[in-house]
């Protein structure tokens, strides 16, 4: 959580979420409101290795001012853990060793092809799925 100042000269706790859809080559990226309640698409980080990933990420993060974030985490159809689940867990413990705020995981389960089911252009998609996942997550803990 961060403190912001309102038009009044006030404090208010800023509630601002990443979203992050973590693929091997492309990275989709979505940011809610200050208000923790809409998730909006952002863009696109190639992954080109955890380093540099991370320092993008740091970065995007400092700039948005974000309080927590959500990562969509793949399992198969039943519900268990794969390959890819491990890979994304592990860049998940990466990622919260560089940031101060807490990092959380959000069933990502067809939300690739959700994306790509509602027509958004391919380039598209994975910002497009990690705003679904970021959104899930917001209306979940909204409730």
């Amino acid at each position: 959580m961060h403190l912001r100042r309102n038009a009044r000269g006030r404090y208010t706790i800023g509630m601002r979420h990443l979203g992050i859809d973590y693929g091997e080559k492309r990275i989709g990226i979505a940011v809610s409101d200050p208000n923790g309640q809409i998730a909006f698409p952002r863009k696109v980080f190639f992954n080109r290795g955890n380093p540099r990933l991370l320092s993008e990420l740091v970065t995007l993060i400092e700039e948005e001012k974000v309080s927590k974030v959500i990562v969509g985490l793949p399992v198969s159809l039943d519900g268990r853990e794969t390959g890819q689940t491990k890979v994304v867990r592990e860049f998940a413990e990466s990622l919260e060793k560089e940031v101060a705020i807490p990092v959380e995981f959000e069933n990502e389960m067809l939300t690739t092809r959700m994306a790509e089911q509602a027509g958004i252009k391919k380039e598209h998609t994975d910002e497009a799925a990690a705003a679904l996942i970021l959104q899930a997550y917001l209306d979940r803990i909204n409730k």
